[in-house]
């Protein structure tokens, strides 16, 4: 019997050591052999952490993947966030959770492209009191995330399968491929949405502040990035999972983005080819559509 208590005591204090050892061991560690920049394992890992950066695990936004989640990697909403600049001001504005998917292509980051690179972006928001308030972030896991992050949406553990999408009809076609002459012509889209990446990556007039939210936020003026009411010109691949529009969220809807520039920039669109521009913009911009209709 006491030889049988000491094996208990014994195996209850190997699980204590065990247990605690765990408790210990940092969340997410480094992938053997795997440098940062491609630890993409890791990256995920970090993403969907509550605790990897000494955040509060019951916080409203304890991860990435709180606010960047599923097949769209946004929650398609708006947020306060907390920006200060190289003064030390410190403003509160209301923003859009982009969509990861287009990280690649949609440089600078921020909507008044304050950061340069991914790794920038999310030591704000990781640190930031009001968004995920974590207390600290290593170098090497800010780059597993990057890695993570710019190979969406292969990189995501269970990425949406490839279906084709139906193959549109004759009048459907017809109105993409007017769709695109309008983009590329009349509309005078690709001024800022140039292929390929459909941004031409610069900060500039932002229509929505013209029109009317005024100068609510000030946008690129108040980081130095730009000038009073200018926001970066966003790209625009997986235009379809980065809704809504515009750096606040104020356009909800793809046919009413349509109308506004053609209202705001005096476009003087027809319906027809207001209608064409929107099912051009709808079916042609994502990259995970295969294939894509013939007239895009």
């Amino acid at each position: 019997m006491k030889t049988q208590t000491l094996v208990l005591l014994a195996f209850l204090l190997t699980m204590s050591v065990s247990a605690n050892a765990a408790a210990q061991q940092p969340p997410c560690p480094p992938t053997p052999g795997v440098p940062a920049v491609q630890d993409i394992a890791r990256g995920r890992c970090l993403f969907h952490s509550t605790r990897a950066f000494g955040q509060d695990p019951g916080g409203p936004y304890a991860s990435c993947a709180i606010c960047h989640y599923g097949q769209d990697k946004t929650d398609h909403g708006v947020h306060l966030l907390q920006i200060t600049n190289r003064a030390g001001q410190t403003i509160e504005v209301l923003r859009k959770t982009p969509s990861l998917l287009k990280a690649t292509e949609d440089f600078p980051y921020g909507a008044d492209g304050r950061f340069d690179s991914v790794q920038d972006a999310a030591r704000a928001a990781i640190l930031s009191p009001v968004e995920m308030r974590g207390t600290s972030i290593s170098a090497d896991q800010l780059d597993a995330l990057a890695a993570f992050i710019l190979a969406l949406p292969a990189s995501d553990a269970h990425p949406a399968p490839s279906t084709p999408a139906p193959a549109p009809d004759a009048q459907t076609l017809q109105l993409i491929a007017i769709g695109k002459t309008v983009f590329f012509g009349k509309g005078t889209c690709v001024t800022c949405h140039s292929d390929p990446d459909f941004t031409n990556h610069t900060i500039t007039t932002n229509q929505v502040n013209l029109s009317f939210t005024g100068t609510t936020d000030p946008g690129a003026a108040f980081v130095e990035t730009g000038g009073p009411v200018m926001f970066k010109v966003p790209s625009l691949l997986f235009l379809n999972a980065d809704k809504p529009f515009m750096h606040n969220g104020a356009i909800a809807r793809l046919v009413q983005l349509v109308r506004f520039y053609n209202e705001s920039l005096l476009l003087k669109l027809t319906g027809r080819e207001m209608t064409g521009l929107e099912y051009w913009l709808r079916n042609c911009l994502d990259p995970r559509r295969d294939p894509k209709p013939a007239t895009c």
